[in-house]
């Protein structure tokens, strides 16, 4: 992985391994998931999902493809890594 580990911040590592959920559910479902569906399935504001998409896409756990939007970054098509389903798998075990 790239250095993110689920014990530095227990608040965060959940809230992160429930946008990385919800990600991964919009994966087996029909149709894209873009930052604007994500912000309201987590019920976070714009700048919230913002934030953690910019900082998840850094770590390598997301992929989108980034397009314009404010506040940004916004991405479409989000998906999950393998960084980040093994991330999942780890706050599983």
């Amino acid at each position: 992985m790239t250095g993110h580990t689920l014990v530095q911040d227990p608040e965060a590592d959940d809230q992160l391994v429930r946008m990385l959920r919800k990600i991964g559910d919009g994966d087996t479902k029909s149709g894209q998931l873009d930052s604007a569906a994500l912000a309201r399935r987590l019920g976070w504001t714009a700048a919230r999902t913002a934030a953690a998409l910019g900082a998840a896409k850094g770590s390598l756990l997301i992929w989108g493809i980034r397009v314009g939007g404010t506040p940004g970054p916004c991405f479409e098509e989000l998906e999950l890594t393998v960084q980040g389903r093994r991330l999942l798998a780890a706050a599983d075990s």
